[in-house]
């Protein structure tokens, strides 16, 4: 630590007006400035940093303290008058007996005034004179304390320096109790000058002397410096000459020891007491805590000396906590120990501050150490109550060391578990309840194993509960069987058992401990239990056939949370009631709802709840079509729930960024999304189904046949719970891609007597659309095209009723692409173009697939097929490589079990000579490296055509010139038979097409380059599906 001076830091503005005085006297301008501020500031400093700086004066620095009168003019003359043997203008009786300290006396005939005056002017001559020989700087430090001639006499002089070379420089005090009754001397001899307040150090400051110190000037420690000294100048440097920032440095407290020992007696213990209490402290409470005897004549003397100040309010509290540390530190520990004791009993039985009343309790000693901790379980209770779960935690974490009650420590054991869940902390949660657990069965109380299991699953709401949790599982079980039959905990912990099962038990399990759970709840008369036990009734009957049902006995358990002012289980109500308005297609009905429980959610302030809020919204953003803003609040969902430390924000914004990147045509974003999907870590049916449709959206049309063809026979036993619906919603989108497939008519009539019902995937992360959608996919897959058309119309119709303007918009595409309606996919064009989507989205992917010999062929709305041709099989090859040249000697052999051969060294017989000279050969390959550097940078699209034009003539040149790996050809040889034969058939392919089909013939004319190397090269990019089985 530093053992001299720190540098002067934030004092900026006040040296600024210092140093603009010191300019203006030495230019003959002269005045007074006075230095205000509290002890400690960094007034003095401040004085000897201009002493400092004026080199070119005479500098006279005195002290105002002492109970001398004119004791600070005693010294002024001295000084002046130093190196004077017989100093001229010391003539006056007044100032010989100034310089010399003797008492002044007045003649008999003298009048006060008159000599006061007489001596003003004295002091002002001598101040003059030596002033005309070399500018003066008169420092006048702690004036304050001054009598009050030396103050009139200051004033005096004050007014004559703005014509004389002087400064003077006064440090003071800013409170009236530090002038000791001179308030008008005060006055005047501010109306006489400047005055310059100095204002306590700010953060920065305080972290430039951290780093001067050597030590860290990070934000807490900056912070923590400031909150102990209030930026005062002198408690800061203490502080940072200590071993550590958070001690209590000797020099302070010893300060503050003499500040106090000045005090009048009946002070001392009103001083004392506020120094446990802590601030601010209300005056009632001090004087309850504090001895009763002399305590108003004792709090003014203290008030008086400034150790504690006044609020506006009525409060009293100390300027500087670091002063209250060294008032505490002084307290004998068996005095603290009583003055804790008292103001923690005070404040507990005026039940206003049980947070505080519990830290006084915890210091008071053994006796109080039950009370201590009933308290500081109260007060994290109040703490999460007002949604301050980590100090919630704190609190119940000091109760843990206070209570020696095991019982009672399970309890709180569960009550921090509970912040801590709360807080965003699920492992310390999951930890808490399990040690809870642990303790409870040692104590054989079945009901504190059943609330630490309940724990586990996100407390008695149950508003999120863990999966595949083995360990939650068996401590349901061991406590289910423990508990009586008809209780309410009962009731709470079969409810949680039936939901927890899911996925490992089946549905008539599951719905058997739902339906006890109910009828537990019901005999037992208590109203949470009953609803709680309907939602874990809705949870088991979740698939598609209970949805009335499930609103039915949402809306029951809705009625009782709302009457029992329960904010979580309303949640979880109103969570279920919007699914089911949404299955039903009830879109308004849903978007009140989720209006309610952002009300809700908002006003309980945990992410747990409020993430839902943004994903909700999303969903509608994204059947609209506004995909930026489901972008947007997808984010914010996302954020939430890595708050909450959600695993269902996990999963549901992952399923609404699938469905935000498949709506956008996001190719790449599905794949990378998909790349990190593992359906075996569900232990169902459906993930494998995704991934089949995450195949087909991606383009990869035959593994995503292949995954599906896999899934299919595993699709009649999957369970019909809440992903069933999506489960054959996402394996109709699937086969819409593919093209026929045998699942089509299974799925058909699973789904068909769910028409005029919608599809939402999980709890309205995304809307798939009505369910009609989905068998209209699957009946023109059977080729039931009057009922496809049926199906696609009613689904049509059901999104423009509700607005679903993006959900239309995917129907129109589906019908366009499944029925080969070319005006149904131009009108689907248009609406995604209205939505501000890529055209793309809206065409159908061009086909080109072979089922054996039949050739089906998809382009721009429209299917054909043709008989199985070589021609057809090398036109599937240059698709699948758009732009990229593949040799007519490979297409040519490609269907043969012969591998491809080249040109043999030295020629093939029958060779009839190079096709180009070796010169030619030059010329050419130096004309095209021209033109493709010219084409790097097209800046005329005129010129540019020709270029290409030209380019594409030499190319062909090329071609016809070269053979395989470069080889010149020679006429006749078997690359050149080769590209002739491929030419060709790729020819009478397209004849046959454009027959067929001319916009693709016309398409593949523009498109399909051929010569020794063929290339398929579109104007624009399309994106086939190739398959090929030949």
């Amino acid at each position: 630590m530093p053992v001299g001076e720190f540098p002067l830091v934030g004092r900026d503005a006040a040296r600024a007006w210092l140093d603009r005085a010191r300019d203006a006297a030495a230019a003959g301008h002269g005045g007074l400035v006075v230095l205000t501020g509290e002890p400690g500031a960094g007034k003095t400093r401040l004085a000897r940093e201009a002493v400092r700086g004026a080199r070119a004066f005479r500098t006279v620095v005195v002290s105002c303290t002492g109970t001398e009168p004119l004791g600070p003019w005693t010294r002024t003359v001295r000084a002046l008058t130093a190196d004077d043997a017989e100093p001229a203008g010391v003539d006056r009786a007044f100032l010989r007996a100034l310089r010399s300290g003797a008492d002044l006396v007045l003649a008999a005939d003298d009048d006060p005034g008159t000599a006061g005056r007489q001596l003003a002017e004295d002091v002002t001559t001598l101040v003059r004179r030596r002033a005309a020989r070399r500018p003066l700087l008169l420092v006048f430090d702690d004036v304050s304390d001054a009598d009050e001639p030396s103050l009139r006499l200051l004033t005096e002089l004050a007014l004559t320096v703005p014509e004389l070379p002087v400064l003077v420089i006064a440090t003071a005090r800013p409170a009236d109790v530090d002038w000791h009754g001179h308030l008008a001397a005060r006055a005047r001899l501010l109306r006489a000058g400047t005055a310059v307040p100095v204002e306590p150090l700010d953060g920065g400051a305080i972290a430039a002397l951290l780093r001067y110190a050597g030590a860290a000037d990070d934000h807490g420690r900056v912070a923590a410096v400031l909150a102990r000294t209030a930026g005062n100048a002198l408690f800061v440097t203490e502080l940072l000459r200590a071993p550590r920032t958070d001690t209590l440095p000797m020099s302070v407290r010893a300060l503050v020891d003499d500040r106090v020992a000045a005090l009048p007696p009946a002070a001392r213990p009103v001083v004392a007491a506020a120094a446990v209490l802590g601030t601010p402290i209300g005056t009632d409470v001090l004087a309850a805590v504090a001895p009763a005897e002399g305590f108003r004549g004792g709090l003014g003397a203290v008030l008086d000396a400034g150790l504690l100040t006044e609020a506006a309010d009525g409060t009293v509290g100390f300027a500087h906590e670091i002063v209250r540390d060294a008032v505490y530190d002084g307290v004998p520990a068996a005095d603290r120990a009583v003055l804790h004791a008292r103001a923690g009993t005070v404040l507990a039985d005026r039940g206003t501050d049980v947070a505080a009343a519990a830290r006084h309790l915890a210091r008071a000693g053994p006796a109080y150490r039950a009370r201590a901790a009933e308290l500081a379980r109260q007060a994290g209770d109040r703490a999460a109550g007002r949604l301050g779960y980590a100090d919630a935690t704190g609190w119940y974490e000091r109760a843990l060391a206070l209570s020696g009650d095991d019982t009672d420590r399970v309890s709180i054991l569960l009550a921090r578990a509970e912040a801590r869940a709360a807080a965003g902390d699920p492992d310390g949660s999951r930890a808490g309840y399990l040690d809870a657990a642990v303790r409870a069965r040692a104590l054989r109380r079945p009901d504190l194993l059943a609330a630490a299991a309940l724990g586990l699953g996100s407390g008695t709401a149950g508003f999120e509960v863990t999966m595949l949790d083995g360990t939650q599982l068996e401590l349901l079980t061991e406590a289910r069987a423990a508990l009586p039959a008809a209780t309410p905990l009962r009731a709470l912990v079969t409810a949680r058992l039936s939901v927890a099962s899911s996925v490992l038990a089946g549905d008539a399990e599951r719905s058997a401990l739902a339906a006890e759970a109910v009828r537990d709840a019901r005999a037992s008369g208590d109203a949470g239990a009953c609803a709680y036990a309907l939602s874990a009734r809705c949870d088991a009957h979740a698939g598609p056939d209970h949805r009335v049902a499930r609103i039915a006995d949402a809306t029951a358990m809705l009625a009782l949370a709302v009457q029992l002012g329960d904010p979580p289980l309303e949640l979880l109500a109103r969570r279920l009631r919007l699914v089911g308005y949404l299955e039903g297609g009830d879109v308004d009905a849903a978007d009140a709802e989720a209006l309610a429980f952002r009300t809700t959610a908002e006003r309980l302030g945990r992410p747990l709840y409020l993430w839902y809020v943004p994903l909700w919204r999303g969903m509608r953003a994204l059947m609209e079509g506004r995909t930026a803003d489901c972008a947007a609040l997808l984010a914010d969902a996302c954020a939430l729930g890595d708050r909450a430390g959600s695993r269902n924000a996990a999963v549901l914004t992952r399923t609404q960024r699938w469905c935000l990147l498949a709506a956008t045509g996001d190719r790449d974003g599905v794949a990378e999304l998909g790349a990190g999907l593992d359906p075996d870590q569900f232990g169902t049916v459906w993930p494998y189904v995704t991934l089949a449709l995450i195949l087909a959206q991606t383009g990869r049309v035959d593994a995503a046949r292949a995954r599906l063809d896999a899934v299919a026979p595993r699709l009649p036993s999957a369970p019909r719970d809440s992903e069933w619906l999506p489960m054959l919603a996402q394996v109709a989108e699937t086969v819409g891609v593919v093209g026929s497939h045998p699942v089509a008519d299974p799925a058909y009539r699973a789904l068909a007597g769910y028409a005029g019902m919608w599809v939402v995937e999980g709890i309205g992360a995304a809307v798939r659309g009505p369910v009609d959608r989905h068998l209209g996919l699957l009946a023109a897959a059977r080729g039931d095209r009057a009922g496809a058309a049926t199906h696609f119309a009613a689904a049509e119709r059901a999104c423009v009723d509700v607005g679903a303007t993006l959900l239309a918009a995917e129907v129109c595409r589906d019908a366009g692409r499944a029925l080969g309606d070319g005006g149904r996919l131009a009108a689907a064009d248009r609406q995604y173009r209205a939505l501000g989507l890529a055209a793309e989205g809206a065409g159908p992917d061009p086909v080109f697939r072979s089922d054996g010999e039949v050739w089906t062929l998809g382009y721009e709305g429209r299917q054909v097929r043709l008989r199985d041709a070589k021609g057809l099989r090398d036109l599937a090859t240059l698709l699948a490589r758009p732009g990229r040249p593949v040799a007519a000697l490979d297409l040519a052999t490609a269907y043969t079990r012969r591998p491809a051969t080249g040109d043999a060294p030295g020629g093939v017989e029958g060779d009839l000579g190079e096709a180009l000279d070796a010169t030619a050969r030059r010329a050419y390959r130096q004309r095209l490296a021209e033109l493709e550097e010219e084409l790097a940078d097209p800046a005329d699209p005129e010129r540019a055509a020709r270029q290409r034009a030209e380019r594409d003539a030499l190319v062909e040149q090329l071609t016809t010139a070269y053979g395989l790996g470069g080889r010149r050809r020679r006429p006749g040889s078997p690359t050149e038979r080769a590209r002739t034969a491929v030419t060709g058939r790729i020819r009478d392919a397209i004849r046959h097409i454009e027959a067929a089909h001319p916009p693709l013939g016309r398409h593949l004319r523009g498109a399909v380059h051929t010569g020794t190397f063929c290339v398929y090269e579109p104007e624009h990019p399309v994106r086939w599906q190739v398959t090929r089985r030949f």
